[in-house]
């Protein structure tokens, strides 16, 4: 383990401690595992957090071309409700 000095505003750091107690999990591994979710490398979309279990069985279950359809039905439906 190394170790890590981070400058924070002391209303987050107060925030993230009670969110870290409430998940019964120290500020420290709360941080270090949203550091293994960024991307490998810059421009790398990969995450570096393996998936494992239900999620990873899902990933990649609905097409993406059947998501791009869905969503542009779904921009027109919220235009056509909001003019």
């Amino acid at each position: 383990m190394s170790k890590l000095t981070l400058t924070v505003d002391p209303d987050v750091i107060r925030q993230a401690k009670s969110y870290a107690a409430s998940q019964q999990q120290s500020l420290s591994k709360l941080v270090e595992n949203y550091l293994r979710t960024l991307p490998k490398a810059p421009g790398t979309e990969e995450p570096a957090l393996e998936l494992k279990g239900l999620v990873a069985d899902l990933a990649g279950v609905i097409d993406e071309s059947e998501l791009a359809k869905h969503n542009a039905d779904y921009v027109r439906f919220l235009q056509e409700k909001y003019q």
